[in-house]
């Protein structure tokens, strides 16, 4: 059977053809093409978010199209993509939100034109959970030579972490490391090819990103209280090359956060205390009072990075990044000026906070009576639910409430920080004021806010250039955990943030 499936929202569109003897499940003939295909529940059916539309040839209606999609949707030829398995001859349309390569946020004066072939260089990789990012440096003066990112094949399993480790005590850990593994040798033959000296790596991840790339296993984050196999930091001697993995302080503020915390200490030289939050599906918090570091991971939810929303994308070409609402005119940008496709983290905090400013959703998030059953218009095809609101604030009360409680534990008040760090690509694009607006971060931080960018790379980077194990040992003595929900604060605080004021 003939199979051509045609990515819709590209220029220039392309159709991508595949012959198969046999059924075929829709996720593996995106593999065969060579194409990622985004599932945010791992393919479980949970969020019903995947949907693909059959131009012809579709397959019978099952349970789970039944479950995601309205009848009207399936009698045009949709259907849910994680789920479908495809028989015959057909042509199948994927919106680009579910196939295309996310960004990430780039060191600046990187040396493109250096020859690698004449250089002792090391690399450095972020183990991020959506997007690996690697750094190419020179190990004689320390700068940065290359730099690229991709994105990890693992979302194929989920687009949390704990989807991937459902995945692994199911009998795909092998699978899940080679994800990484074939991802980074691929990225390897682009940016390096083969003439040349790598004499160290340096690698950092959260917890559960750096298990699954070792090989080890992932029963204890199964269940409270989640019990890493390990938190120290891993080193060993690889076909001459030097491999060092950042350790980790918890079970869910792990190498990447350390390795954050590195590039920090290194970049401000001082005792200044800082609160340094890394946005993602795990909000990772740190509170730095000049001596202790308080650290805590606050479940934000997907919805801040778009994912888990009707309207939502993750950061990639035609997201809504930034907008505004004037005089009932909903004004906007998107990511590389293309037509919107949907909204990333960055585009759904500036809505909310102008939706509020504009009296469109009260204090609570509901929507004005007009907009209740149909969502609020952003323009063809976009439009913020109800329920997409309610999943915003339960993530920004998640992050206001831990970094409340971290204050408290510190017994720091929020005016004496005198530094906000907030890194990733969320905290490069983030609109600050929106976001201090519907109660993310603290009014009383925005003179000291400061994007940070990619810290977990940076501080690899840095390791790379000054192998400084003894400030890693001192972080890891000094840090200090606080589990929320240990708290029995939380619950009250929580509920007073889930409010926009």
């Amino acid at each position: 059977m003939e199979i051509k499936i045609v990515i819709i929202g590209t220029e220039p569109q392309k159709e991508y053809i595949l012959m198969s003897e046999e059924p075929i499940s829709f996720v593996d003939a995106m593999k065969e093409l060579g194409l990622s295909f985004y599932r945010p529940c791992g393919g479980i059916g949970r969020c019903m978010s995947c949907a693909i539309k059959f131009a012809y040839g579709m397959p019978q209606m099952t349970a789970d199209d039944e479950r995601a999609l309205d009848f009207s949707d399936m009698r045009a030829g949709w259907r849910l993509g994680c789920k479908c398995i495809i028989t015959r001859d057909c042509k199948i349309e994927v919106p680009a939100s579910l196939a295309s390569e996310i960004t990430s946020v780039l060191a600046d004066e990187v040396q493109e034109d250096a020859d690698l072939s004449k250089l002792d260089i090391g690399i450095a990789v972020d183990l991020g959970t959506t997007t690996l990012a690697t750094a190419i440096v020179d190990l004689d003066t320390g700068k940065i030579l290359r730099q690229r990112n991709c994105t990890n094949s693992q979302l194929s399993y989920g687009a949390d972490v704990m989807s991937r480790v459902k995945a692994a005590m199911e009998g795909h850990g092998e699978e899940l490391k080679n994800c990484v593994r074939d991802d980074l040798i691929r990225l390897g033959e682009k940016i390096l090819g083969e003439d040349f000296l790598m004499h160290k790596v340096v690698f950092s991840g959260n917890t559960i990103m750096t298990h699954l790339f070792l090989g080890y296993t992932v029963d204890g984050f199964a269940k409270y209280p989640f019990v890493p196999y390990t938190l120290d930091s891993v080193s060993f001697v690889e076909k001459g090359r030097n491999i060092f993995f950042m350790p980790g302080i918890s079970a869910f503020v792990g190498g990447d956060i350390v390795s954050g915390l590195f590039y920090l200490k290194k970049k401000s030289k001082s005792d200044d205390s800082f609160l340094f939050v890394d946005l993602g599906t795990n909000a990772e918090l740190v509170l730095y009072d000049g001596e202790n570091y308080w650290c805590s991971s606050a479940s934000a939810g997907p919805a801040l990075e778009g994912a888990s929303l009707s309207c939502g994308v993750a950061s990639v070409r035609g997201a809504i990044n930034h907008l505004t609402i004037q005089n009932d005119k909903c004004s906007f940008t998107t990511i590389g000026g293309e037509a919107p496709i949907g909204l990333c983290g960055s585009g759904v905090i500036d809505l909310i906070h102008e939706l509020h400013r504009n009296g469109i959703i009260d204090d609570g998030g509901l929507l004005l009576p007009e907009y209740a059953d149909s969502g609020y218009p952003i323009s063809d095809g976009v439009t913020i639910t109800g329920d997409d609101i309610q999943q915003v604030l339960l993530a920004k009360a998640a992050i206001y409430s831990a970094i409340e409680l971290l204050a408290k534990e510190a017994n720091c008040s929020l005016e004496n920080i005198d530094h906000l760090y907030v890194s990733g690509g969320l905290g490069a694009s983030i609109g600050v004021w929106a976001a201090a607006g519907i109660g993310i971060f603290p009014k009383e931080l925005l003179p000291k806010f400061e994007a940070v960018g990619n810290t977990s790379l940076l501080g690899a980077i840095d390791f790379i250039n000054d192998n400084d194990e003894e400030t890693l040992k001192d972080i890891k003595e000094k840090a200090k955990v606080v589990i929320l929900n240990d708290n029995p604060e939380f619950e009250k605080i929580f509920i007073d943030n889930l409010y926009l004021k």
